[in-house]
């Protein structure tokens, strides 16, 4: 009898730890949307954020998996959409930042308190509008002081709820997931969260959101999304080629003989590089070497026709903290004691560094034989104090390959003929152009208002191919007044243009 009470007992202790082991749950238990773990890489934990074995309050927050019913009814009125994005692709060390911006359905809209509310405006034949708030969340808190409330404040993991000014209008729960890891926050419809990248590693990574709406006993998943976003140990750039006169600079066609304006601009939202050392090292292919400047602006002229490879290295010299030196052991130097040695710099961190200041310490070991004048000495150097600029070096890479070709590097008028009433039943003027680089095959004329802004007529024509850049138009004036005129000659490649003011009279 005593036996079996015993092992009854036992049992029931087992049942007892089996049901409170399955009523602790974790993130990683929930399946937060649903997914497997999809990070990238080993990542150490993220300062602020929560590990996936962290508990989850699955009473007050309910993970839904997708397909779920009751995705169906979680707002009223019809469903809300959570639109995430981030400023990736970010360098290791950088911020990167996501932001979440909630639409509401049709005819919703969030007010200045934080409710959701019907938009009158809005015009929806098909609902009545019995109440003015789809949510009125102000109703039941206006007789709550912080800390003081029936309602939950805490996050799943039990965190409570940090304090904010506004806290009456963060009426929206967000919970972030990446790397295994979790973050919580409150806010309105929209919610921003960044964190650092030192610790993440290099590649493609997911991002995920859930959005709780707050309520009295527990919150209720109404929407959810995810983006991908890129952690790269190389600076992330984009160059903006162009050129004066060069028709169209996404084909990668441009002009002999005309300066080409290249300019580099890093993505750098977070201003990681503000205080980074940043040089730009050009080769263009033809044979004129390499051009290195810290002006992210540079241009270059092409004497020569041809295909070439453009190649642009950007280094990126960012201060950060040295690594600690490990002590040098030089072999044993025999000097007298007369002899000056000048400090010897070690440094064996692998930081990039300026020219570090250094204690020397002399540890001495004589020899037996005392009475040898010069007396042998192991020096050890080892320093004492930080090394001053120490940085971290960081590149980015651009290539490209472009067309040099003839084009027309230059337009003038330069003759301008009235037409003898005779000749024509309008006022015109024969325009004498001429130009430098290629010989056009089109002609173009916008006759403008004197301001230039308000087109009145344009005319286009083919151009007679000559041996010379010398064309010949005759363009008709409506009545007396001062034009605007812009004449445009072009080729495959190049459109280039000249300008002048022209003053008609009556009769002339």
């Amino acid at each position: 009898m005593k036996k079996d009470l015993v092992l009854g007992g036992l049992v029931l202790l087992s049942l007892w730890l089996i049901s409170g082991i399955q009523a602790v749950k974790r993130l990683q238990d929930v399946g937060f949307h649903g997914k497997q773990s999809n990070a990238q890489g080993h990542h150490s934990l993220v300062r602020g954020w929560s590990p996936y074995r962290n508990t989850w309050d699955e009473q007050l927050y309910p993970a839904w998996k997708a397909g779920d019913a009751r995705w169906e009814n979680c707002w009223r009125g019809g469903k809300v959409e959570a639109l995430l994005t981030s400023d990736s692709p970010a360098l290791i060390g950088s911020n990167i930042t996501f932001a979440v911006t909630l639409r509401f359905p049709r005819c919703q809209k969030e007010n200045d308190d934080g409710d959701i509310v019907y938009d009158r405006k809005c015009r929806n034949d098909s609902f009545s509008y019995q109440d003015q708030y789809v949510y009125n969340w102000t109703k039941w808190v206006d007789d709550c002081n912080e800390g003081n409330c029936t309602f939950i404040n805490k996050f799943p993991d039990g965190r409570p709820f940090p304090p904010h000014p506004d806290w009456r209008r963060r009426n929206f729960v967000y919970i972030f997931q990446t790397l295994d890891q979790f973050y919580s926050l409150t806010g309105r419809s929209s919610a921003v969260l960044s964190i650092n990248t030192t610790n993440i590693t290099a590649g493609t990574q997911m991002m995920e959101v859930s959005v709780y709406r707050r309520d009295h006993r527990r919150h209720y998943p109404v929407a959810k999304a995810s983006a991908m976003y890129i952690v790269t140990e190389q600076i992330p750039l984009y160059v903006n080629i162009s050129q004066k006169n060069d028709r169209n600079s996404s084909d990668k066609i441009f002009i002999k003989d005309s300066p080409i304006t290249f300019d580099v601009k890093l993505h750098d939202p977070s201003h990681y590089l503000a205080k980074a050392a940043v040089s730009f090292n050009w080769t263009f292919g033809d044979g004129s070497g390499s051009f290195v400047s810290n002006n992210p602006l540079s241009s270059h002229t092409y004497t020569l026709l041809g295909n070439f490879s453009l190649n642009l290295t950007v280094k990126a010299a960012i201060p950060g903290p040295c690594k600690p030196v490990t002590p040098t052991t030089f072999i044993p130097t025999t000097y007298t004691s007369s002899t000056t040695t000048a400090p010897v710099t070690s440094n064996s961190t692998g930081n990039s560094t300026d020219l570090p200041f250094t204690e020397t310490a002399f540890v001495t070991t004589e020899g037996s034989n005392v009475t040898t004048a010069p007396t042998t000495e192991t020096t050890t150097h080892i320093q004492t104090t930080p090394a001053a600029g120490c940085f971290i070096d960081r590149y980015g890479y651009y290539k490209a390959n472009i067309r040099i070709v003839d084009g027309i590097v230059e337009v003038n008028i330069v003759e301008m003929t009235n037409v003898s009433p005779s000749e024509a039943q309008k006022s015109s003027i024969d325009f004498v152009v001429a130009c430098q680089g290629s010989i056009p095959t089109d002609a173009c004329t916008i006759i403008s208002d004197s301001t230039c802004t308000i087109p009145q007529n344009e005319v286009c024509d083919e151009v007679v191919t000559t041996d010379e850049c010398l064309v010949t138009l005759r363009r008709a004036f409506t009545g007396p007044g001062t034009y605007c005129v812009n004449i445009t000659l072009g080729d495959d490649a190049s459109l280039a243009l000249a300008s002048t003011l022209v003053s008609v009279s009556e009769g002339e």
